[in-house]
């Protein structure tokens, strides 16, 4: 069953061979968003049920029914981990409070950011 891959962020297992729709960055493998790919019932299941791949084909459709119903949720919580949103800040990040943290760890502050005392 045929998926397309969603995110730039996917490295490449080491055992599978160079092929076209991998770029290479930093020395690591990456997949290159948009690559369709054929995988198992189970990859197909975890790859789109994560947010990294949709489904291509009527065979992967089939075996993600329902992917489609909290995708924007997926795709939300798939953002906050590659950007290392701690569980308490989460809830500012969905308000657009923060866009994540600097090299120091500090806030960076969001469209809807107010400092502490200024907040209601």
């Amino acid at each position: 069953m045929m998926i397309r891959l969603i995110r730039e962020d996917l490295l490449v297992a080491s055992h599978v061979a160079d092929a076209d729709g991998m770029t290479t960055r930093n020395g690591r493998r990456y997949w290159v968003a948009g690559t369709q790919i054929d995988v198992d019932k189970r990859s197909c299941q975890l790859l789109v049920g994560n947010g990294d791949a949709e489904p291509v084909d009527e065979e992967s459709e089939a075996c993600c029914v329902g992917w489609q119903n909290k995708r924007a949720e997926v795709l939300l919580s798939r953002e906050m981990l590659a950007k290392g949103i701690e569980p308490e800040d989460r809830e500012r990040f969905r308000n657009g409070e923060i866009l994540g943290y600097d090299e120091d760890g500090n806030d960076i502050p969001g469209p809807n950011y107010c400092e502490e005392d200024d907040c209601e």
